[in-house]
C-alpha cells in the first residue's frame, strides 16, 4: 500500500529528498509546493529551482507559490486530493494552520541541527560559528511553532572542524537521505516520537544577512599578528549580535574568525572594509588559517577577494593593494 507523500522546498537539498522518496515503492509523490521560477544571476535568467526541475524530470505536478501562499494555493493543493504525508525541507514560508492539518498521518520537516539546539534557518552556520564538535539531523513532527514539534528521529554525527557550511549541509543530507524512506515508514507504522523540551539551550539560528558578518579591518589585522588577541567590550560594539554572542565560545578573536569564515561560506561570507590605493574597498575572507605556536594563536589569511577583482592569496596583494 504506497503512501502518499507531498513535499514543500525550494533547494538541491529538498530534490535530494524528493528523490530518495521516489525510487522506494512505499511512496508516491502526490505534488510539490515551490517558489514559481525567479531571475538569476546577472542576467536575470528566468530559472526553475532544483526541486521543480526535478518533480518536472518525474512527472510530478507542481504547484508554484508567487509571493505567498494565497488562497489560489490552497485551491490548487485542495484539488490534488488527501495525502498521507507532508515533507517540508528548506522550504522558506510560514506553513499555514491548513496545510499543516492536510495530510492523514503528519506534516514532517527536516531540521539539520540536534534539537532542541539550533532553532531557526540557518542551524549548520551557527553549529559552526560555535564551534559545536557534535551535531544531527533531525526528523520532526511539525507544529505552529518554530522547529518544536515532536522528534521522529535524529541521526547524530561528528562535525569536521574544516567544514563550511555548505559540507555541513551536505554531509548531513547525505547521512539522512538513503535512510529517509524507512525512517517515515517506521514512523507512520509505529507513529513513535518524544516530545522536545519547551526551551532551546542555544539562541535561535536566526537567518543571517550580510551585515551580521563584517568584521572591521583593523580587528581583523591585529588577529594577524597579536598571539591569543582577546576581543574587549569597546570592540565587541563594533561587531554584530551574532559574532558579539559566538565570542563566548572561543577563547580568542583568530579561532573566532576562522570559525566565521566557514560558517558564512558560501554565503554572505566574511567581509571588511580595507584601505588601498584606489580607496576603500570591501574585501571577502574566502578562507583563513590559525596558527598555533609557544606564543599563542595568530590568524592568517589565505584565499580573500576584493571587490570586482578575481579570488586571491592575501599575501600575493598585500603590498600591492594596502596602504601599508
Amino acid at each position: 500500500n504506497t503512501l502518499k507523500i507531498a513535499l514543500a522546498g525550494t533547494t538541491h537539498r529538498t530534490a535530494q529528498c524528493a528523490e530518495a522518496l521516489q525510487t522506494s515503492s512505499d511512496f508516491s509523490i502526490a505534488w510539490v509546493l515551490t517558489p514559481e521560477p525567479k531571475p538569476i544571476g546577472r542576467k536575470k535568467i528566468i530559472t526553475a529551482n532544483p526541486l521543480q526541475l526535478f518533480a518536472e524530470s518525474q512527472s510530478i505536478p507542481v504547484i508554484s507559490i508567487k509571493n505567498r501562499i494565497s488562497s489560489k494555493v490552497k485551491t490548487s493543493v485542495l484539488e490534488y486530493g488527501d495525502i498521507d504525508l507532508l515533507l517540508v525541507v528548506d522550504f522558506g514560508y510560514i506553513v499555514p494552520e491548513w496545510l499543516l492539518d492536510l495530510p492523514s498521518i503528519a506534516p514532517i520537516n527536516i531540521h539539520p541541527s540536534e534539537l532542541p539546539k539550533w532553532r531557526g534557518s540557518s542551524p549548520g552556520q551557527f553549529v559552526l560559528l560555535h564551534g559545536n564538535k557534535n551535531s544531527a539531523i533531525t526528523l520532526i513532527k511539525m507544529n505552529s511553532k518554530l522547529d518544536q514539534g515532536p522528534i521522529i528521529a535524529a541521526l547524530p554525527f561528528t562535525v569536521n572542524p574544516s567544514w563550511t557550511a555548505e559540507d555541513y549541509y551536505a554531509q548531513s543530507f547525505d547521512l539522512l537521505c538513503p535512510q529517509l524512506a524507512s525512517l517515515i515508514l517506521k514512523y507512520t507504522n509505529e507513529r513513535l516520537e518524544t516530545e522536545q523540551p519547551q526551551l532551546s539551550p542555544t539562541p535561535t539560528a536566526e537567518k543571517i544577512a550580510k551585515n551580521d558578518t563584517f568584521i572591521p579591518w583593523d580587528l581583523i589585522l591585529q588577529s594577524t599578528n597579536t598571539p591569543n588577541m582577546e576581543i574587549n567590550e569597546t570592540q565587541k560594539a563594533s561587531l554584530s549580535p551574532i559574532l558579539v554572542e559566538a565570542t563566548k565560545a572561543h577563547q580568542n578573536f583568530a579561532a573566532l574568525i576562522a570559525a566565521a569564515t566557514r560558517a558564512f561560506s558560501p554565503w554572505p561570507k566574511v567581509w571588511t572594509r580595507i584601505p588601498t590605493k584606489q580607496g576603500e574597498k570591501r574585501m571577502q575572507l574566502h578562507s583563513v588559517s590559525v596558527d598555533t605556536s609557544a606564543h599563542g594563536d595568530i590568524l592568517s589569511l589565505e584565499m580573500v577577494q576584493i571587490e570586482g577583482q578575481s579570488p586571491a592569496q592575501f599575501n600575493q596583494i598585500r603590498t600591492s593593494i594596502l596602504n601599508q
